[in-house]
């Protein structure tokens, strides 16, 4: 019996310690405490492990396609700070003031611009969960993160990178319910747009220009209106695979589209530009503007709808899209109750 008892008492302390143990590890990464079980745990666009004890309750949002996508998920209640381009762009202003009363009043801080410069003070003094930046502020990120901060670093490149950072974000501010819906009603959506050009024979050729007149900045293979195009069933006259080739006159003569889309550009840069009279689309005034270009961010879920109504334009006819119907549908199950602001 004393045997019995000491074997039992030996097999307790092993298994004690084994528990010991294995409560360390939980509790432990590279010498850090881990956040316990209930956690939140997400990765972002670098790959990099996001851990929160409990939903962001104080988010600054310094992506215009992550704030986008914020207001989809019903969120918006965890923002604190956004970039200044949501105030500075009369346009965007425009349509972010009929999702949030604080923009129309221009009450949220704004700590930085999603392309440039970051205030590291202003965002140390909103004092917040999550930072949501794009992954292209390095230095931004570097430091935020070695003060403490979470960061959430965004630039999708593809609509499942995005439908990763849709879900991510909800799980992040406690809306993952709704990222679900969101999603699923996308996928769907996408689904019947790629079932109604999957068939298109000639595909007509379209060229895409930035904002700000920047003709000859264009997006390649390897780029989110690429995405937009493949849905529309268009081909990019861009051949290059980077995401956002310069290049210069002769080579837009050499690819000669069949439409030129422009974004926030007055088609008359175009048309002023002597040395692309020659172009095909240019001599039959075959340049569109996606206006107001809210509808059409190709950086969020309303990628969709850029595709239907480019689709529409290239083909000349709204046999398989209704564009009314479909800005309508679109925006009212992305934005809820707020889409009739937007669609006013």
């Amino acid at each position: 019996m004393k045997y019995w008892r000491g074997k039992t008492a030996s097999r307790m302390v092993m298994a004690l310690s084994a528990c010991l143990f294995f409560l360390n590890a939980c509790n432990s990464k590279n010498g850090e405490t881990m956040v316990a079980d209930g956690a939140i745990v997400v990765k972002d666009i670098r790959n990099k492990e996001i851990r929160l004890k409990e939903p962001a309750k104080r988010v600054i949002v310094l992506y215009q396609g992550a704030l986008d996508g914020i207001y989809m998920l019903n969120a918006e209640h965890t923002v604190v700070g956004i970039q200044n381009n949501i105030y500075s762009n009369p346009e965007t202003f425009k349509y972010f003031s009929k999702l949030d009363p604080r923009i129309a009043r221009k009450e949220l801080s704004a700590p930085g611009n999603w392309e440039t410069s970051t205030n590291i003070e202003s965002v140390l003094a909103l004092k917040p969960d999550l930072v949501i930046i794009a992954s292209g502020q390095t230095d931004a990120i570097r430091l935020l993160e070695s003060l403490g901060i979470n960061v959430f670093a965004v630039s999708p490149q593809n609509n499942e990178q995005l439908f990763e950072e849709i879900e991510n974000i909800g799980k992040l501010t406690g809306t993952h319910e709704r990222a679900v819906e969101l999603l699923s009603y996308t996928r769907g959506k996408l689904d019947e747009i790629k079932e109604a050009t999957k068939d298109i024979g000639q595909k007509k050729s379209v060229y895409y220009a930035w904002s700000g007149g920047r003709i000859y900045s264009t997006s390649g293979k390897n780029s989110r209106m690429n995405e937009c195009f493949q849905l529309a069933g268009v081909q990019n006259a861009c051949t290059f695979e980077l995401d956002q080739p310069n290049i210069n006159p002769e080579t837009l003569i050499g690819w000669d589209p069949d439409l030129i889309l422009l974004w926030s550009t007055d088609p008359q840069v175009l048309y002023d530009k002597k040395e692309l009279s020659v172009l095909t689309a240019v001599r039959n005034k075959n340049v569109h503007v996606l206006n107001p270009p809210f509808f059409y961010d190709p950086h969020t879920l309303k990628i969709m709808y850029a595709a239907i109504e480019l689709h529409n334009i290239c083909y000349g006819s709204e046999e398989n899209f209704n564009l009314e119907e479909n800005r309508r549908d679109i925006m009212t199950n992305l934005y809820g109750a707020k889409a009739s602001a937007l669609l006013e």
